[in-house]
């Protein structure tokens, strides 16, 4: 029997194993290991994920766009918290006591609300008139009416920002076609150095109130200008329609509610200090409203006479 002493010997590693355990021992560091040509692939299809995440987002998402410089940088401010900051804040509350009797006695007026900032002559008066290649050197912003003086060849392709489906609720997400290639017009004057002409309303004031569709205008007005610092923007009235549209339809266009509109547009102007050119009151009859030689069936939308006569009015109206 052997003893509890007794030690199992150990066979000799054969020489296979032995080179096995040298592999081993080889192999113990990174197993992963990249290439210089494998590093280069990678830092390339990063370039190309970021490319296309910035072209997805300029074309779904132009109003994000990180080269837009936004209101507050280009210097727009809100009177009303303009006015609210400039009040000192140690005012005593008795002070109002002192105010002298004939300030305690009138009343504010209404029209005190609406605060005016333009350093520009609204409408805009009549000029001696620029030549018909002004109008090749502006950019035109608009629904049907705009579209259709590209359309009738009283403007260059390349200067009509328009289509027939563009309006005030869908600008940001709607196409229009510029020199054969679809565009957003807020991209399409990114960065602009021109006359920028806008006309917005007439599609959407049958079914929404006047109060509304300027609040929506206003949105648009204040997303170019920030688009566009450098450019000089002009606010254009709507057209009037016809007798006919008046009573047409279920929901009729009223020449009111297009004056009432149109005041709103001004008052838009005056506050954003850019131009407003009142074309509505060259294409109106004696009646107040549009003549039906100048209109198309509906009453609503222009024909091409129409269309030089607001042209006209443009370039007899340009600030000096």
């Amino acid at each position: 029997m052997p003893s509890a002493n007794y030690k199992k010997s150990r066979k000799p590693a054969t020489k296979s194993k032995r080179s096995k355990q040298k592999r081993k021992k080889v192999h113990r560091g990174p197993v992963m290991r990249f290439r210089l040509s494998q590093l280069i692939l990678i830092w390339i299809m990063s370039l190309i994920f970021c490319f296309g995440a910035y072209i997805y987002n300029r074309n779904f998402h132009p109003e994000k766009d990180v080269f837009v410089k936004s209101a507050d940088e280009t210097g727009a401010v809100n009177p009303v918290n303009d006015e609210e900051e400039s009040l000192p804040e140690d005012l005593p509350e008795e002070s109002s006591e002192e105010l002298p009797d004939e300030t305690e006695s009138d009343e504010i007026p209404e029209e005190s609300s609406t605060y005016v900032t333009t350093n520009k002559h609204n409408p805009v008066p009549e000029s001696a008139p620029a030549g018909a290649d002004y109008l090749q050197k502006c950019a035109f912003l608009g629904e049907t009416n705009i579209y259709k003086l590209g359309q009738y060849g009283l403007l260059q392709p390349y200067s009509v920002y328009a289509s027939e489906n563009l309006r005030l609720t869908n600008y940001t997400k709607e196409y229009v076609m510029l020199e054969n290639t679809s565009i957003r017009i807020l991209s399409a004057v990114n960065s602009a150095n021109c006359p920028i002409y806008l006309m917005f309303g007439t599609e959407s004031l049958p079914s929404q109130p006047a109060d509304q569709t300027a609040d929506q205008f206003d949105q648009l007005l204040t997303s170019v200008i920030a688009t566009a610092p450098e450019s000089t923007v002009y606010v254009l009235s709507i057209p009037p329609v016809t007798a006919f549209a008046e009573t047409n339809g279920e929901k009729p266009l009223l020449n009111s509610t297009i004056d009432d509109y149109n005041s709103r547009l001004l008052d838009i102007a005056n506050l954003r200090d850019v131009y407003y050119v009142d074309v509505n009151t060259a294409l109106k009859n004696n009646e107040g409203k549009l003549d039906p030689t100048l209109a198309e069936e509906d009453g609503i939308h222009l024909t091409a006479e129409a269309g030089q006569t607001l042209l006209n009015y443009v370039l007899n109206h340009i600030p000096e």
